[in-house]
């Protein structure tokens, strides 16, 4: 696909995207790191990043060696399905029994030594919220707790949110800051190019819409918004308030200023279109997931959640910029092999051969506060002020990819 340029707008980029990143000499020995799961089964995400580090990953038609590769894999709770013990046969990690184990060499002696250069969280944190401590803070503490023993500082990547409360979720980032420890999170569409574009602007409103339920798509849809939406400033201030608005959203007195337009336009541009799909909206049945996101500097989000109108491996993203045009675009995931995690490995070699994170992790930490907000509300007349989602960061700089 030739992603040039649209008019005068540059193409939705990231630093992270399909050679936005010069191509780096694999660094002798391999990076090695340890993997911390719930268990390794076919399609997990264990499975999709974890291969990409043995094997090598995809990026379009060209295929890249990992300088990354795995040194220990922890599964706290293996499925009938696990292929831990398998893939450790053939590739030579060492199956570990606790995290310390994962992390340390002797780890049971009186002098442990570290084992790795970094670690990925990749456990599930599901929707709703739990009491505090959550699983994911606790796992995330006692990395932190031996890395401070150690007197090591290396990265640690989290995979999607941080944690599934808000309490939590800053205190990961807040504990990570104070030990010095490089710390990364997201979705895999905070990295992976649009197969539709999306011109870059001022926009007065972005819309980003995807399929239900709520707990699956939800951050996923944000970090692709808030990917989008970042780039139009130097120095991001975050989300003044959000308002559930459901299926009132298509009679809201002011859904034209609330992207309405758009929103019908990426439903009507969908590639996956369901032949049950709804004619007539708001769609009968199940409800829709409609969030409308004032951010602090007067620009509008949209983030909807709609049941049964297009398949849920596709990401639909539009704006109306302050030039009075409208841009569609968006992207369907592809299945297996589930090539477009190449773009996510990718990023994560950056961040494990250098120590620097290629996006920051208050973005994530931004969409995690947005969707745990959202989650909690009901439709009603008003916006919530969030001035906990008054975050600051700066984005990372765009660039122009090559074809994807």
């Amino acid at each position: 696909m030739n992603w040039g340029r649209l008019g005068t707008g540059i193409l939705l980029s990231s630093v992270l995207m399909a050679g936005a990143m010069p191509a780096r000499t694999a660094p002798a020995p391999q990076k090695r790191v340890a993997i911390i799961t719930d268990s390794w089964y076919p399609r997990s995400h264990a499975d999709v990043i974890g291969l990409r580090l043995l094997q090598g990953y995809k990026m379009g038609d060209r295929h890249y060696a990992s300088p990354v590769t795995i040194a220990s894999v922890y599964a706290q709770a293996p499925r009938a399905t696990d292929r831990t013990r398998v893939l450790a046969s053939q590739h030579g990690f060492r199956v570990a029994t606790s995290v310390a184990d994962a992390l340390l060499i002797d780890s049971g002696t009186g002098s442990p030594r570290l084992a790795v250069d970094g670690v990925l969280v990749l456990t599930r944190e599901e929707l709703p919220a739990g009491p505090s401590p959550t699983r994911r803070a606790q796992l995330v503490a006692e990395i932190l707790a031996i890395l401070d023993k150690t007197g090591a500082r290396i990265p640690i990547f989290i995979d999607k949110m941080l944690a599934a409360n808000w309490q939590d979720s800053q205190e990961i980032v807040r504990a990570a800051r104070r030990s010095n420890i490089p710390l990364m999170a997201g979705s895999v569409l905070a990295f992976a190019p649009p197969d539709r574009l999306v011109r870059i602007g001022r926009p007065r409103v972005a819309v980003v819409a995807a399929s239900t339920p709520y707990g699956a798509f939800a951050l996923h849809a944000a970090e692709l918004l808030q990917r989008y939406m970042e780039q139009r400033t130097t120095q991001e201030t975050g989300i003044s308030s959000i308002q559930e608005v459901g299926r009132d959203y298509w009679s809201h007195p002011d859904r034209d200023g609330w992207g309405g337009k758009t929103l019908d336009a990426l439903l009507a541009s969908a590639r996956t279109l369901r032949s049950d799909r709804p004619r007539a909206f708001p769609p009968p049945g199940a409800e829709p997931r409609v969030l409308l996101l004032q951010y602090t500097d007067g620009t509008r989000g949209v983030l909807a959640l709609i049941p049964r109108v297009f398949d849920d491996r596709e990401f639909l993203l539009g704006a109306e910029l302050a030039d009075g045009t409208t841009t569609l675009g968006g992207i369907a995931l592809e299945g297996d092999p589930f090539d477009h995690f190449g773009y996510l490995v990718h990023a994560l070699v950056e961040f494990f051969t250098t120590g620097q994170a290629p996006a920051p992790v208050e973005r994530t930490l931004l969409t995690t506060g947005l969707i745990l907000t959202g989650a909690e509300l009901t439709r009603g007349p008003v916006g919530l002020p969030t001035p906990f989602l008054r975050i600051s960061y700066a984005p990372p700089m765009p660039a122009q990819p090559r074809s994807r």
